[in-house]
């Protein structure tokens, strides 16, 4: 047989064998009748000789073919474990996840969750990256992304999970009236920033930060005023909530999935547990 002859070609010469016909052959691989006459056509001229013979309607191996059946059916039982082996792992949930997100998300509701991910799928090893930007599923920076808004990627796979209110707090203990700590000029036109501004037009602005976590401390070292997301500010000691500034500023949060990598299972496992694990911190409404 010609070293040249690909699996393909291979896999319908078996086909044929098997089905006796050009007709049941092309069923079987999912192709027009006249493809698979082309196709075969082809090999055989290649070959210089034939492999069937035609005799009353049916399709039979010649001498030539007959000499190497055996190999053939090698091969194909070969290629059915490998494509079965195949299959078996793309419906398998296993393997790594990228999940980015703000570090608010991940260290508050993300994280303190992943044993229930665990016990579920303990061969799934997810990977939480930390993101201030929008990253990019075009790049494959991420597989799922946790994000306040929506954002630029057209192609993801996007579902709402929910919104994220936002309140003014200040530090129980060494406050100082009229002082703010705030985000960066690249963050100034946020909601929260500019409820912030709203509710607090003349404070002088000790610190800023583009990262909340930082300004939180920074708030707390300084004794001044901070606008936190109320599952953060809530669960700080060190801080209560101003009253009448609950819900100043909203932000909606979705997960976004890569539009292939989404179709994996045990991508699709961890969307679920992050709809489910986020969607419960969240306001539904």
């Amino acid at each position: 047989m010609n070293a040249d002859i690909r699996w393909d070609e291979l896999e319908l010469v078996s086909e044929i064998v098997a089905g006796a016909t050009l007709s049941e052959a092309a069923r079987r691989l999912g192709v027009d009748q006249t493809t698979a006459a082309r196709r075969l056509g082809r090999i055989e001229a290649r070959l210089g000789a034939a492999l069937f013979d035609r005799i009353d309607r049916r399709l039979r191996p010649t001498p030539l073919l007959r000499t190497i059946l055996p190999q053939l059916s090698a091969m194909a039982a070969v290629a059915e474990e490998a494509d079965s082996r195949l299959r078996q792992s793309r419906e398998e949930a296993a393997g790594s996840v990228r999940v980015s997100s703000l570090g608010l998300i991940h260290k508050l509701i993300l994280a303190p969750a992943l044993g229930n991910l665990s016990a579920l799928h303990p061969d799934i090893e997810v990977d939480l990256t930390i993101e201030d930007r929008s990253v990019s599923f075009e790049d494959r920076e991420a597989d799922l992304a946790v994000r306040l808004g929506r954002g630029p990627d057209d192609n993801a796979t996007i579902r709402r999970l929910g919104h994220l209110g936002f309140a003014l707090y200040r530090p129980r203990e060494g406050a100082r009236p009229d002082t703010v700590v705030a985000y960066g000029q690249d963050y100034a036109e946020l909601p929260e920033a500019l409820a912030l501004k709203a509710l607090r037009p003349d404070a002088r602005v000790v610190t800023r930060s583009n990262r909340l976590d930082v300004l939180a401390e920074a708030a707390a070292a300084n004794g001044a005023e901070v606008m936190l997301p109320t599952l953060m500010g809530d669960d700080d000691a060190r801080f209560s909530e101003v009253a009448g500034t609950r819900g100043a500023a909203v932000r909606d949060v979705y997960r976004l999935a890569h539009p292939e990598r989404g179709k994996a299972p045990s991508v699709r496992a961890v969307a679920r547990w992050i709809d489910e694990t986020v969607s419960r911190r969240l306001d539904r409404t």
